[in-house]
Order: C-alpha cells, then sequence, then structure tokens
C-alpha cells in the first residue's frame, strides 16, 4: 500500500471513530422525532393513551427533548391528568427556561387546580417572554371574565385581538364582557364580527340571540338560538334558562 493510500484510510479510519457516537446520538434524536409525530398524530384523532405512549418512548430516544415533554403535557391535560401535565411543563421549561407556550399552558392547568396565584405568575413569565402570546392572553381574559374582573379581561381581549385580529372566540367573549358592562352597540358588534369570521360558531349566536331578546328583537333573537342550537345541540338548555331568566324580569 502506498503511504497516500495509508494516510487516507487512517484518516478515514480516524473520522469513523470521531463521528460514530454523534452519528448514533443523532440517529436517536431523529428516531424520538418520529415518535414525537406518532404521538401528534394520535393527539389529534384524540387518542392521548397512544399519544403518551409515543412520546413516553420518544424520552427514551432523547430523555432531553422539549418538545416531547411539552407535547406529552398536553396530552395529559386533555385526559384530565393535572398533576402530570404540570410536571411535564415544568421538565419543558427546565430543558428550555423561555418557552412561553409551557408557562402559558401551565397556567391553564394551575387554574383548573384553583391555583391562582401561580397560574397569574405563569402567565406573566409567558408574556414577558413574547409579550404577543395570543393564547396567554386570552386564557388570561377568560379567567379574570369569570371572576368579574370585566376591565382586565378587556385589556387581555383587546391585546389578544390586537395579536390575532381573526380569533372569533376572543370577539365573542370581548362582547361577553361589553354586554355585561352594559355596552350593548359594543357587544353585538363583536357578536358579529365573530360570527363574520367563524359562521360556525354556536356560542356567538347565543350570545347574540341574548341580546337581541333583552332589546326586544325576539324574532331576530329565535333565528339566533336555531342557528346556535343546530351547530351546537347542548346549548339548548343553556339558552332555555337565559332566555326564562330574561322573560322573569
Amino acid at each position: 500500500m502506498s503511504k497516500w493510500a495509508f494516510f487516507v484510510s487512517l484518516c478515514f479510519a480516524l473520522l469513523t471513530l470521531v463521528s460514530a457516537p454523534n452519528l448514533a446520538v443523532e440517529n436517536l434524536r431523529v428516531t424520538a422525532f418520529s415518535y414525537v409525530e406518532l404521538g401528534d398524530k394520535f393527539a389529534r384523532l384524540g387518542y392521548f393513551d397512544q399519544a403518551i405512549g409515543a412520546y413516553t418512548i420518544a424520552l427514551q430516544f432523547a430523555p432531553d427533548l422539549a418538545l416531547a415533554f411539552l407535547n406529552r403535557g398536553n396530552a395529559h391535560q386533555a385526559r384530565g391528568d393535572f398533576n402530570e401535565a404540570i410536571d411535564d411543563y415544568s421538565k419543558t421549561i427546565e430543558i428550555v427556561p423561555r418557552c412561553a407556550e409551557a408557562y402559558s399552558n401551565r397556567a391553564y392547568v394551575l387554574v383548573l387546580q384553583n391555583k391562582v396565584e401561580r397560574a397569574f405568575s405563569d402567565w406573566a413569565s409567558a408574556l414577558d417572554i413574547n409579550p404577543r402570546f395570543t393564547t396567554a392572553l386570552y386564557d388570561r381574559g377568560n379567567f379574570r371574565l369569570n371572576n368579574g374582573d370585566l376591565d382586565g379581561a378587556l385589556a387581555d381581549f383587546d391585546q389578544a385581538l390586537q395579536t390575532d385580529p381573526r380569533h372569533a372566540m376572543a370577539y365573542n367573549n370581548r362582547g361577553i364582557a361589553r354586554r355585561v358592562k352594559g355596552d350593548i352597540e359594543g357587544a353585538i358588534a363583536d357578536f358579529n364580527q365573530a360570527i363574520r369570521i367563524d359562521r360556525q360558531l354556536p356560542e356567538a349566536y347565543a350570545n347574540r340571540g341574548l341580546v337581541r331578546l333583552r332589546q326586544g328583537k325576539k324574532a331576530e333573537a329565535e333565528g339566533d338560538f336555531a342557528r346556535s342550537i343546530a351547530l351546537k345541540p347542548s346549548l339548548k338548555s343553556f339558552i332555555e334558562r337565559r332566555v326564562n331568566d330574561i322573560n322573569l324580569r
């Protein structure tokens, strides 16, 4: 063998020795991502047990894969496994400290556990990382709305809609806040806009119908109620209760 051939062979052997561990690690991560993709497919179909299983296998191949923890947390949340979800979101934050989505998702679960102070801290962290993070603004606005902080809710929905002007539910929920504050025209405008964006949004029809009924526009209100119930039959009892409340006043 010539000296040149020997040198080439030696260099190739050394390169193989150096690259093999890196190549092995890269292959493990590729495999891990394939299981994350599988988990995502299961999650989209509502098969959360299978999704959690796929994400867990992904983490066996890549124990520091933040995306697997985040998505497994989402699957746990969908199943109602709140402690497990919080653990996975917390692990995501350990790996990627500036993951706004993990903070926002953890805040949502903390609210469900009545850990409100911690939830607001997480929403603040998410919005410090990304002030235009619509999900955090929308979720915090909903919490404020449900707890009577109408001005805070309106501020959150306003900011969410500046970021995402086609967020139909943000218009719908801002309309509710405006109605409670007595801004009837503003409420109707928001419900109308929600419907323009999503003509299949049953909540917006129901809420617009309730405002119209208060205005004495019975025929228009009944049309909205019929449309809402056709889209989402489970809203019928809610609408009937609210109509009875209005008629008794």
